[in-house]
């Protein structure tokens, strides 16, 4: 799924790429209008069993640093699951923003990539036709290699910035939640990254990832919690996150945001494994509040 924060700062980039000739006055308002809010969902981090893998941790060299990193800790333990923000909470002027954004970064992605290979090929395929027609993953998951993998996309990918997922991993229909943005299908996630990418590398520097915790909330046993999609049980891995990174704007705002995530996936059977079937992201604080970090002026 496309970060939302970090697509209203993609937007922002495109606008300042494409209006040279606007006046310096009027690309700030649109940027400050576009601001688009990335994840940052407060967590009860440290009442999860946490997975042994070392966290990515900030090169920071002065002690302000710091004590910027021990505050955003404390936020993200303390806080409790009703201070989180959620899609449902975020008011619609918010989410048609946002929206706006993402289809601005899209059409600019589009025009300058390839045409979508295959985007209509299974259109008139049934989406049980459509999972049947998809080729096994590599190796079947298990709840636990799930969760060790969706650990690692953390910590090692560092998706959260870089959108780099394994596919083999999700439903071709999973739901993709943030605070900001709600949609169906893994193929507009796919999508929503790779036209996101070119601008990030750009945009973002000092970026870095910090995985709090990962762990399995519910394995599928009782067959809860793993959504639509057919197969098996359901289950979920929750993981609890930071992610940081400086833009490179003209005002120098900087990224600082936790957050919580869980995964709902589902057994659809011996040759596929766990499939993640929804994604929901909650954040530690408002939608609004996420995207007044891309004003703020000199953090870097």
């Amino acid at each position: 799924m496309a970060a939302s924060l970090v697509t209203a700062a993609a937007a922002a980039r495109v606008a300042r790429c494409d209006g040279a000739s606007a006046s310096a006055g009027a690309t700030r308002t649109t940027t400050l209008r576009g601001g688009r809010s990335r994840f940052g969902a407060s967590s009860s981090a440290h009442r999860f069993r946490r997975v042994r893998l070392s966290p990515i941790v900030a090169a920071s060299s002065s002690s302000a640093d710091d004590d910027e990193d021990t505050a955003a800790r404390t936020t993200t333990a303390t806080a409790t699951a009703a201070e989180r923000s959620k899609y449902e909470e975020t008011s619609g002027a918010v989410k048609a923003l946002v929206s706006g954004l993402t289809a601005i970064v899209n059409a600019v992605g589009s025009v300058t990539s390839s045409s979508s290979s295959g985007s209509n090929d299974g259109a008139k395929l049934t989406r049980k036709e459509r999972r049947d027609a998809r080729p096994f993953p590599s190796s079947p998951r298990d709840a636990t290699a799930l969760r060790d993998d969706i650990a690692r996309e953390f910590t090692e990918a560092k998706y959260l910035w870089t959108g780099d997922i394994n596919p083999e991993m999700y439903d071709l229909f999973c739901t993709f939640t943030d605070p900001t943005l709600s949609f169906a299908g893994l193929q507009t996630f796919e999508t929503n990254l790779k036209n996101l990418q070119p601008v990030l590398r750009r945009l973002v520097r000092n970026r870095n990832v910090e995985l709090y915790s990962c762990e399995i909330v519910d394995d599928g046993s009782g067959g809860s919690g793993g959504g639509s999609g057919g197969g098996g049980g359901g289950g979920s891995v929750r993981a609890s996150w930071r992610m940081t990174g400086d833009l490179n704007l003209p005002w120098r705002p900087r990224i600082d945001l936790t957050g919580q995530t869980t995964f709902g996936f589902k057994d659809a059977g011996v040759e596929r494994g766990c499939l993640i079937v929804s994604y929901r992201e909650e954040w530690g604080i408002s939608a609004l509040d996420a995207v007044a970090q891309l004003v703020a002026p000199f953090k870097w």
